[in-house]
């Protein structure tokens, strides 16, 4: 199945809270160590578009349901975010209100298709937004790659 709707703005990173998991964490001495708004400067820069293209293709969300999604605010509330501790690019998804749930019958699947998202959004944040200077796969993207030194693919 195949969603044919607008793409939406990307989730706005700025003033949000800590990550749930990272809360308790030493390892984050500040919001930039998140490197929220150098992710939201990809995300502006066709990496959601992108992401949020082949995502659409494969949803098996109807349009009303997504709509329903988009107007609860659940495509605004998706976080992205580097975490420090893991050394890994992460995300969180928010939990789909009762009502919602309700009247789709489904919140497991709403949630899933959220992080199906995200999901997909990662991978195109890895696989084409940041230069990985040669390194395998299974290397972590560092801090470094942040470095105002260090170009991002075009």
């Amino acid at each position: 199945m195949s969603l044919g709707v607008e793409v939406p703005d990307p989730p706005d990173l700025t003033n949000r809270s800590l990550p749930i998991g990272l809360e308790d964490s030493d390892a984050v001495g500040s919001e930039s160590d998140l490197h929220r708004e150098d992710l939201e400067g990809l995300l502006r820069d066709d990496a959601w578009e992108e992401a949020f293209e082949e995502w659409a293709e494969h949803t098996d969300l109807t349009e009303e349901d997504y709509l329903a999604v988009r107007s609860a605010g659940l495509l605004d509330a998706l976080d992205f975010y580097w975490d420090p501790v893991a050394e890994e690019l992460c995300f969180e998804v928010p939990n789909v209100p009762g009502d919602l749930a309700e009247s789709t019958e489904n919140e497991g699947r709403l949630r899933g298709e959220l992080e199906a998202l995200s999901e997909t959004v990662l991978d195109v944040l890895e696989d084409g937004y940041v230069d990985w200077g040669g390194a395998s796969s299974d290397d972590t993207w560092s801090d470094e790659l942040f470095d105002d030194d260090v170009p991002l693919e075009d």
